[in-house]
């Protein structure tokens, strides 16, 4: 099926600042962003957790679509997005009919697992420096290598459902060593290749 035929079908523009769904709403689409970008976030026990930000080419939604449960998480639109809504029978039809589409979304799956086993490394982790080196890490990579994407502290906490406050003192702990530096509220890691080592030392020394 063409992409303009997709996009006259189901194509739907949305606002920054617009939900697209909150955690817990019925499942029944996957979206697809043309333009823009979104914000998945996980609340739990009254914390908000940023799981990943998306852009164009990239799709969500797939597990409520596919299984009929609730939406895990709540997304939001950070940036005027152009998104192709897809009904879950619709997807169903598609993935039948074009192998390319199947290949894609059992690609995004492995990812997401991917994702979610990174994302237990960093809560098996006690010491809070050890999670923010590992989140930074996990950062770095998904800006494909850039050693200045757009960190803050407060993002951070987010990512790690920690308060801000906890955050602080992994980041100050960090910039003493000189693998990071902060200008302007972001955080710039200097030295990306002593993460690795920094997280190996505190393992061996189980310093907190």
């Amino acid at each position: 099926m063409a992409v303009q035929s997709l996009a006259d079908r189901f194509g739907v523009h949305l606002s920054a600042g617009t939900t697209v769904f909150r955690q817990g709403d019925p499942g029944g689409s996957i979206y697809v962003i043309r333009a823009g970008q979104v914000r998945v976030v996980k609340e739990s026990h009254g914390r908000r957790r940023i799981v990943s930000t998306l852009g164009p080419g990239d799709f969500f939604g797939e597990m409520a679509a596919v299984t009929g449960r609730p939406r895990s998480a709540t997304v939001e639109v950070i940036e005027d997005a152009d998104l192709l809504r897809v009904p879950a029978e619709k997807l169903q039809e598609m993935v039948v009919g074009a192998g390319e589409v199947a290949i894609r979304l059992i690609r995004h799956l492995a990812e997401r697992l991917e994702s979610a086993n990174r994302f237990i490394d960093v809560l098996l982790e006690d010491d809070v420096t050890a999670r923010v080196i590992l989140e930074l890490q996990d950062t770095l990579q998904s800006s494909e290598g850039s050693v200045a994407p757009d960190i803050t502290a407060t993002n951070l906490a987010l990512k790690l459902g920690a308060d801000k406050s906890e955050v602080q003192p992994a980041l100050r702990r960090l910039n003493r060593v000189g693998i990071i530096e902060t200008s302007g509220g972001f955080i710039l890691v200097k030295q990306p290749e002593r993460l690795g080592e920094f997280l190996d030392f505190i393992r061996s020394s189980g310093k907190k």
